[in-house]
């Protein structure tokens, strides 16, 4: 009849070195946060930025590193090590670590080209989808060369020394030496929280909105400049107008598009002389998420030098729209003939 000791449960399972516990929790949370930042409302919030970072800035650098050194070196055996015994024994976990940091920031903008230079566009959805596919496939190819180590060779986790230590700072010395340490490891945790905290969450000035004007280039795309300059008087010619919601919520808009002639005043700014309404768009911008239209451009007045100006406010307009009591507004000179 056999008899399953305390020790030989899930920690002896975890502590194997045959189970890449760094490598799957790399692959579950690249799946996990895709998932998450792909959900309506996520994107640009603090959760999503909580999210993002570490999968942009610390998973695919991991995953390359564990894949180029998949052998394991004792902590003690850390220090004063050649580039040879290194290639050979591998790296201990704060090296890991650290260089994972280090190869991720590198590896990011090189991926940001490799996208930029493919059919498909430099958008948030194709990096975020890039980088967890990079992290993953690395992580994979990492824990496939650990495997084909001899077991004293790879590199695990040190799950049972964690929890041995863990079980002694719990176990030894006096009820007021258990209570500091576990106050000191609640304390450590509640540190990193607030620091995550005061990273991933945007105060009152990192809330906004962004407005622009775009026109398109001979080759078909998007770009801010080289806007239609002269019109005729009843035609009509396209002019995109673009919002990109970073306030952290789902925020409601109303953009009031006016033609307006002005001069300048005694103070130096322009003065309003007349004004005709051309449109009024009402769109609802998710948190993080853009929001473009085409407005095709037809003037009722003419001459030269007329503002076309783009009004954004949150809600609803007030009864005198302008660029003064606007919460954004961009404009455009063109000239209007009969």
């Amino acid at each position: 009849m056999s008899h399953e000791t305390p020790d030989g449960t899930l920690v002896d399972r975890l502590a194997r070195p045959a189970l890449p516990l760094d490598l799957l929790a790399v692959v579950c949370y690249a799946v996990v946060s895709l998932l998450l930042l792909s959900q309506p409302g996520v994107y640009g919030t603090p959760l999503g930025v909580a999210v993002g970072l570490p999968l942009v800035l610390f998973a695919p650098g991991y995953a390359l590193v564990s894949l180029l050194f998949p052998g394991a070196t004792p902590d003690d055996a850390a220090s004063g090590r050649t580039l040879t015994e290194v290639r050979q024994h591998g790296l201990v976990g704060t090296e890991r670590a650290a260089l994972g940091f280090g190869v991720s920031v590198a590896a990011i903008p090189i991926l940001g080209v490799a996208i930029a230079a493919s059919p498909w566009s430099l958008t948030p959805a194709t990096v975020l989808l890039s980088v967890a596919g990079l992290s993953t496939g690395l992580a994979v190819l990492a824990a496939v060369r650990r495997l084909r180590r001899p077991a004293d060779r790879r590199f695990a986790l040190p799950v049972r020394s964690w929890f041995d230590r863990a079980r002694r700072a719990l176990s030894t010395g006096s009820p007021l030496d258990r209570a500091l340490n576990v106050g000191l490891a609640i304390a450590v945790v509640a540190a990193f929280a607030a620091v995550g905290y005061a990273v991933a969450a945007p105060g009152d000035s990192q809330h906004f909105t962004s407005v622009a004007l775009l026109s398109q280039d001979d080759t078909g795309e998007l770009v801010a400049e080289d806007y239609p300059r002269n019109f005729t008087r009843g035609e009509s010619r396209p002019l995109v107008v673009q919002l990109t919601n970073h306030e952290g919520r789902r925020t409601s808009y109303s953009v009031v598009v006016e033609l307006q002639r002005v001069e300048q005043a005694a103070d130096g700014g322009p003065k309003v002389l007349e004004d005709r309404k051309l449109a009024t768009f009402t769109p609802t911008v998710g948190a993080g998420e853009r929001w473009r239209t085409t407005h095709e451009v037809t003037p009722t007045m003419t001459g030269e030098d007329l503002r076309l100006v783009y009004l954004v406010y949150k809600g609803e307009p007030p009864a005198n729209p302008s660029a003064d009591n606007a919460y954004r507004h961009v404009h455009v000179w063109v000239d209007v003939t009969a």
